[in-house]
């Protein structure tokens, strides 16, 4: 994976690690402070943000695979269709 896919796996362990502490602490004190609450909400927030580039990059990279992918299909249909008898000239 590239370096940008790299960073994301980092970002994305760590916000799950801060929002696996903040659930945490949330049943150990029946609660979050609104302070703990706010950073909740942000982490997330940027969960969410990190999973929409993951999807956006594996997209791209998926549409490159599927348009090399069927070049390659369209020039083995012409090939075969030339090589019909009765087929071209």
């Amino acid at each position: 994976m590239s370096t940008d896919g790299t960073h994301l796996e980092k970002e994305l362990a760590r916000l799950a690690a801060e929002r696996t502490a903040l659930f945490a602490r949330s049943g150990n004190s029946f609660g979050l402070t609104p302070a703990d609450q706010t950073r909740l909400r942000s982490v997330e927030r940027e969960l969410d943000e990190c999973f929409i580039s993951v999807r956006n990059a594996r997209a791209a990279r998926d549409a490159a695979r599927f348009s090399r992918e069927n070049a390659i299909v369209r020039r083995q249909v012409r090939v075969q269709q030339k090589d019909r008898p009765g087929a071209g000239a």
